[in-house]
């Protein structure tokens, strides 16, 4: 469900909440300030149609900033704000904002969490996935982890084995990955015959996206000793890589994306089959314990990226 259609949905118990809390704490001229940092340039007197010689009522200036906050899909960016207002204040003044805890507890009924790590709310992963978890906008500019695989050789297995043997080993190789995606809050962006890439964006991302690529590894390698069809090993390359892109729904886009064509050059330039390569800035947010199973390699001048092989233990 895309933030348009879930925003739609919003009861009006919790507006009216949202609607108090602005009234009963602030000022015209506050809230005006708090509606800008979401609606740049916001007029509330056009928007209402209020002469400016006219004193607008509390109540009447902040159901309309909350109805044109709604109407441009920023509600979870509002909600966020009046916290941030409530613990830091604003100008250097606190503001004691009635209704929070009511209108936190709305936002979690709507199916939402709290994702310290980005600061913001995303869709809570027990009631819902989706491709932006549930709050991402198009054109915004985030920071995601991404995992690239590929199988290897893909060409001669194609020539060596049948084809009903490949499609189903490749059909059992996609299930390995998403079960190892979906466990970690991931989601898959894209999908290819013979690979796909999947991202990571709540909490620890690059651990998440590291622990995927790991888990992927130790399963294809029992996979190939218990249940591969193919007259020959299933092997992949795997790489992680970590970066800003401006969030978009075309896999155009995606693919075209700096970040993207970085990790499927890792993958593609560095990585052996049954590797999984990482770059260097992954590594800044990964425990010891990783750390220590990792082989550290070099590339042109002072670039680093690092290597972990299904057959080290975790």
């Amino acid at each position: 469900m895309s933030p348009d259609t879930e925003l739609t949905r919003i009861p009006n118990r919790l507006i009216t909440h949202c609607v108090k809390a602005l009234a009963q704490s602030m000022t015209i001229s506050v809230m005006v300030a708090l509606a800008r940092k979401i609606l740049p340039d916001y007029d509330l007197y056009q928007r209402t149609g209020i002469p400016r010689s006219v004193a607008v009522p509390n109540i009447t200036a902040a159901r309309q900033i909350l109805k044109d906050v709604i109407a441009h899909q920023a509600f979870l960016d509002f909600v966020l704000l009046l916290i941030k207002t409530s613990d830091q204040g604003h100008m250097g003044r606190r503001y004691a904002i009635p209704y929070l805890r009511q209108i936190i507890n709305g936002v979690i009924d709507l199916g939402y969490v709290y994702d310290s790590a980005n600061d913001m709310f995303v869709e809570n992963p027990q009631l819902r996935r989706t491709r932006n978890w549930g709050t991402l906008k198009s054109g915004h500019s985030y920071n995601f982890t991404f995992l690239r695989l590929d199988i290897a050789g893909n060409s001669q297995l194609v020539k060596d084995c049948e084809n009903s043997d490949i499609q189903q080993s490749y059909e059992e190789l996609r299930e390995i990955v998403q079960i190892a995606v979906k466990k970690r809050n991931g989601r898959i962006w894209g999908w290819d015959g013979d690979g796909g890439l999947a991202a990571f964006f709540y909490g620890n991302k690059n651990q998440s996206a590291v622990l995927t690529g790991m888990e992927v590894l130790h399963e294809l390698f029992l996979y190939n000793y218990t249940r591969n069809p193919l007259s020959r090993p299933l092997e992949v390359r795997t790489a992680v890589h970590s970066g800003t892109m401006d969030y978009s729904e075309r896999e155009e886009d995606i693919r075209t994306s700096e970040v993207v064509k970085q990790v499927e050059e890792l993958e593609h330039d560095y990585t052996k089959p049954g590797e999984l390569s990482l770059s260097e800035v992954v590594t800044m947010m990964l425990d010891h314990l990783l750390l220590s199973r990792l082989e550290e390699k070099k590339v042109r001048g002072n670039r680093k990226y690092y290597v972990y092989r299904s057959g080290a233990a975790l």
